[in-house]
């Protein structure tokens, strides 16, 4: 055999095919106009769209803003996100659960909005011990509370502590090209050594979007992506859909304790900052800058140190008294009575 001709054949061979270019035939399903004229429409499973993954953060409201920051502070952006008109900016803040334990540095993300929302993953709720609702932005009627903490004092929100809803931001173009319409439901797949399917995805839908999905980190864990990882909708209708189902008290696994998660908090600033005036959800923007007691509210708390002031008279739990769980633990072992009152 001529091996050094055969060589050649085969390279003139690849040449030739390169220089006339694809043939028709050749084209897969989404890639070109070929497809979309025999097939009527574009197998939507060859087009995918990226993943972002959404970390903890707020969106504030121009008077929550004055609370946090200073009245009439101008927020600094950080930098632009991947949704056109959305960023993030410098500025961070605490957030405070009922347990008295805090995760700090949450970023603010804009632009500013009408209502104040806080954006937690489930495992962050675990640490705060707050109980937050999975709901879509802007929902937040009924939602979880929390205290917010910024460098010029702290808000009191009686809701709008949400888990975000799976949701998948697409263009008009692209809904168009699979097929799906403003607030479906969708189903999505990752691919990958922990692949999954996500149900439930909501599709919202606009001509300023860039397609994009999101979840939060621990379905981002779940699946192991990471932002910029691309998947695919996917028709699961043959699939038939289950209720939500519960095993019985004898086959429920133990729970991990929720105090092998938070711990009270000792830093001096974030418990200054909790004992300043507190603004009162529902104020107007006029009323945020009144100093009656109708439009502000004390929050007091009770830490291990205090104990010595209350083994007299005991300690009375209100709406305005935070009791830390070591404190309430310490005073339990002193014997200092605890009442509770709404």
């Amino acid at each position: 055999m001529d091996t050094e001709r055969l060589i050649r054949d085969i390279v003139s061979n690849v040449i030739s095919r390169l220089e006339a270019g694809p043939s028709r035939a050749s084209v897969t399903p989404g890639s070109g106009e070929a497809s979309s004229k025999s097939s009527g429409k574009a197998a939507p499973s060859q087009k995918k769209v990226v993943c972002g993954i959404s970390v903890r953060h707020i969106h504030l409201c121009r008077e929550h803003v004055d609370v946090l920051f200073g009245k009439g502070h101008e927020m600094q952006v950080l930098k632009e996100l991947y949704q056109p008109g959305t960023y993030a900016y410098k500025e961070t803040v605490t957030i405070v659960g009922p347990r008295l334990s805090a995760i700090q540095n949450i970023r603010v993300l804009g632009p500013l909005r009408d209502k104040t929302q806080v954006e937690l993953a489930k495992t962050d709720c675990i640490i705060l011990g707050i109980d937050a609702p999975v709901r879509p932005s802007g929902q937040l009627s009924g939602t979880a509370s929390a205290v917010v903490i910024g460098p010029k004092g702290a808000v009191y929100l009686k809701d709008g502590v949400i888990r975000a809803n799976r949701h998948l931001h697409l263009s008009t173009e692209d809904a168009g090209y699979f097929g799906v319409k403003d607030n479906d439901l969708v189903d999505v797949r990752i691919s990958g050594p922990k692949g999954l399917t996500f149900n439930n995805v909501q599709v919202r839908v606009s001509p300023d979007f860039k397609s994009e999905m999101h979840v939060d980190t621990d379905d981002g864990n779940a699946a192991d992506i990471t932002n910029g990882t691309m998947m695919e909708i996917v028709d699961a209708s043959c699939i038939s859909p289950i209720s939500l189902q519960m095993a019985n008290g004898d086959n429920t696994p133990p729970q991990i304790p929720d105090s092998s998660f938070t711990g009270e908090i000792t830093d001096t600033n974030i418990l200054k900052s909790i004992n300043q005036v507190v603004a009162v959800p529902g104020q107007d923007s006029a009323g945020a800058g009144n100093d009656s007691a109708q439009s502000k509210q004390k929050k007091t708390v009770i830490t291990t140190s205090d104990l010595d002031d209350y083994k007299s008279k005991g300690i009375e739990v209100t709406s305005d008294v935070i009791l830390s769980p070591l404190a309430r633990d310490e005073a339990l072992k002193k014997g200092i009575k605890i009442s509770y009152r709404q």
